[in-house]
């Protein structure tokens, strides 16, 4: 089973979705509690399946290929050196040419070997791959231009002065022309480099009488400026590649989709802005990830995920404009876009929210929800990530449900042939979020297991908290088969007696206690006595007045403390 999104910490990520099977990563993610401390920028553990842990590595196949090519130049040129130290006389001591070659020559078999390589391990090969040869570079420097002072010989020391600016240059641009780096790692490699032969010309004519005729200080000079010239292009056209590879990735035509930025990721693919090339429509994409479009049980999830979603044709959910793969076999569907946030970085951002403007969102996501039934379709993954407050058709405060990756039927029982078929197991779902009897793994869940989830996020708007906390997911899955909930008044004042019942009613632990179905619960809210006090003006004016905190990326967000929550702006 694969649990996304675990930290060591007491409190768990609330956008954590519980999977498939197991392989362990660190991420980041951010929210807040009552406490301050609560889901802002603290490591969390994400267990992926492997199909997804080859993806992740797939990156290191580029740096194996450049290396490959670089290690064969590399090696060439010292076999060519070696020869020439063969029959041409050299004051290099022999055994260290000899040396630095075999160690070339033994990494490039390590990396045209079929042995699987990791990105530290192609890292470690790679700094033993230039570093030796940018030493043994130096040490023929040293000692062939000291050999031509012993001899008193100008036009030797010349050419070997020469001859080393040329190798450490040549060097410098070997390893920008192939290794695909961030320009600040290439400053750090070729910054030796450079120092190397201006360093090798100090040292002689430092230490060498004969040499002060010779090599002058302006000469010194202009190899440093020449050394500066060829450091800088390496930097620069390392930053370059790696900006047009960035472009070439956004400009990319999925038909006729063009893609502008990455807008979300999850646990199968990536989420992008894109256009309609003939409607200049705007849209989201979301594409499995590389590597993963030829894992059979990847395909039908995406796929299934994809069909339950197009079936649906409600205001409130998410709209499947198309689908498709591309000739590399890049999979993808289109949805529409909805420019703002989600109900969990609404929340993250503002603190809770009124109650009135709850019952706003809450029953909107009943009347997706109550469609999505009546279809015999249970979302099993209902969270404040997952529900989309939007600015649609010139209305705000639209909520839009979203990502029925783990959809399955009302009679549908979960099987291995159900898993194999796309559908995630048993445990599947979000643990904060999650009700008991999916957290106790039944194998048939009905509607009513998505009315606990909506009660919990009913729960998380009005307290900033998830109904139930624990220091791992297996604790928070037994708090909700086992313990009683917290009314939400106990963490927030203020809150209206009958919003309180329903959503209570909604977190109840038999299934046969809560609402028998959606509609029902939208009657529930709309009986309360705040349900019309949160209007469209209210959305718009709100809005409008945080347009430039909505725009905002959410790694500026500033971590949530306790003193700030008694004063958030609502």
């Amino acid at each position: 089973m694969i649990l996304q999104g675990f930290s060591d910490r007491p409190a768990l990520d609330m956008d954590a979705t519980v999977l498939a099977a197991p392989t362990v990563h660190e991420d980041r993610t951010t929210a807040t509690d009552r406490s301050g401390t609560f889901w802002r920028s603290r490591p969390k553990m994400a267990i992926v399946s492997p199909d997804e842990e080859r993806a992740m590595n797939s990156k290191t196949v580029l740096l194996r290929s450049r290396l490959q090519a670089a290690s064969l130049i590399v090696t060439a040129s010292l076999t060519g050196l070696f020869l020439r130290a063969s029959f041409v006389e050299s004051s290099v001591n022999p055994w260290m040419r000899c040396s630095v070659l075999v160690g070339t020559i033994a990494t490039m078999i390590f990396l045209i070997g079929p042995r699987p390589l990791s990105l530290k391990q192609l890292r470690w090969l790679e700094l033993l791959l230039f570093i030796p040869v940018g030493v043994q570079f130096f040490v023929m420097q040293i000692e062939e231009m000291a050999a031509a002072c012993y001899a008193r010989n100008a036009v030797e020391l010349a050419v070997h002065q020469y001859l080393a600016t040329l190798g450490f240059t040549l060097l410098i641009l070997i390893y920008s022309m192939f290794m695909p780096n961030s320009w600040q790692r290439t400053l750090i490699m070729v910054t030796p480099a450079a120092f190397g032969p201006v360093l090798g010309q100090f040292l002689i004519r430092s230490t060498m009488p004969f040499a002060q005729t010779v090599i002058t200080p302006w000469q010194i000079v202009e190899t440093g400026l020449l050394m500066l010239v060829a450091s800088s292009a390496a930097v620069f056209s390392t930053a370059t590649i790696a900006t047009l590879r960035q472009q070439a990735r956004r400009a990319q035509q999925l038909g006729q989709y063009r893609l502008k930025r990455q807008i979300g990721r999850g646990g199968m693919g990536e989420v992008y802005l894109a256009e309609h090339q003939l409607l200049k429509r705007p849209c989201a994409i979301k594409l499995v990830h590389p590597g993963q479009g030829a894992d059979p049980i990847v395909l039908a999830r995406f796929e299934h995920e994809v069909r339950s979603t197009a079936r649906l044709s409600h205001w409130n959910s998410v709209e499947i404009y198309d689908y498709g793969h591309t000739e590399d076999g890049t999979f993808y569907y289109v949805m529409e876009y909805l420019p703002g946030m989600n109900l969990s970085e609404l929340v993250q951002r503002f603190g809770p929210l009124l109650p009135a403007r709850v019952i706003h969102f809450l029953r909107q996501t009943c009347a997706a929800l109550q469609e999505a039934h009546q279809m015999g379709l249970i979302h099993r993954d209902l969270k404040p990530a997952n529900v989309v407050a939007s600015r649609r058709g010139g209305l705000y405060d639209v909520a839009k449900l979203l990502d029925f990756g783990l959809v399955i039927e009302h009679s549908e029982a979960v099987s291995p042939e159900s898993i194999c078929a796309g559908r995630a197991g048993p445990f599947s779902g979000s643990p904060l979020f999650m009700s008991p009897e999916q957290a106790a793994g039944e194998s048939r869940l009905e509607p009513r297991s998505d009315l606990y989830s909506l009660g919990a996020v009913g729960y998380f708007l009005l307290c900033g908290r998830p109904p139930f906390e624990g220091t791992s997911p297996w604790r928070v899955m037994i708090a909700h088969a086992r313990d009683p909930v917290i009314p939400p008044s106990f963490w927030v004042t203020g809150i209206p007696d009958d919003l309180e019942r329903v959503i209570l009613k909604c977190l109840s632990k038999n299934p046969s206690e809560r609402y028998s179905s959606a509609a029902m619960v939208s009657q529930e809210l709309a009986a309360c006595q705040d349900a019309t006090a949160w209007t469209d003006e209210d959305a718009r004016d709100w809005w409008c007045r945080n347009a430039p905190e909505i725009d905002r990326p959410m790694s500026d967000v500033p971590e949530l403390r306790p003193a700030d929550q008694a004063t958030i702006p609502r």
